[in-house]
């Protein structure tokens, strides 16, 4: 658990309580992929949203196998516990996190490395092409290791929280600037002066 990112982290508290209100004794990947449909934050959720996937049907589909999972009336946070298959997940994960020289599993890396098992396999290939989710996630990485628990929040930081005016200038929607020649004259000025000095 030390090797996780702290968006991993909290994609497997939602999965664990997920299988708490389900009444399932053991947290299994339904649950984890379950968590990161439902969360519009997480990565997994942001990609369908630029792919233009519709989430809805996806969800009610990983619920639909969450609900046939068996159920126990006894369970609460201090019984529950991480199914052997999970785990499992986990490490193969882990493995491809080392390949790719990371030093902290991130939710794109385990989900690239499960991405052709159950239930990712099942549900995701039902609803989009998962070549391209896959080139989407290694385009949105762009090559970047992650060598802090925090560094997967930091890579769309960009697009986030900024405006990408040459993306807006190839599309033709910056607002025109008309009748400031007077603005831009001055600003050129300055900006000549601060190299001279």
């Amino acid at each position: 658990f030390e090797k996780l990112t702290n968006n991993m982290t909290q994609s497997i508290e939602s999965a664990i309580s997920l299988a708490l209100h389900n009444k399932n004794q053991e947290v299994v990947v339904e649950h984890f992929l379950w968590g990161l449909l439902t969360n519009h934050d997480s990565i997994l959720s942001q990609m369908l949203n630029k792919m233009n996937v519709d989430k809805t049907a996806m969800e009610l589909d990983i619920k639909s196998m969450a609900g046939k999972l068996p159920k126990s009336s006894s369970v609460s946070k201090e019984n529950i516990r991480l199914s052997r298959s999970f785990i499992q997940t986990l490490e193969k994960g882990v493995g491809l996190m080392t390949n790719n020289g990371d030093n902290y599993l991130a939710v794109d890396t385990y989900i690239l490395a499960n991405i052709n098992d159950e239930p990712f396999s099942t549900i995701l290939t039902k609803y989009l092409d998962v070549m391209e989710l896959r080139k989407n996630f290694e385009a949105q990485r762009g090559g970047a290791k992650i060598e802090s628990q925090s560094a997967d929040e930091n890579l769309e930081s960009l697009k986030k929280y900024g405006i990408d005016l040459t993306e807006l200038a190839s599309a033709g929607e910056l607002s025109p600037v008309i009748r400031r020649d007077e603005e831009i004259q001055r600003v050129m000025q300055i900006l000549i002066r601060k190299t001279k000095n």
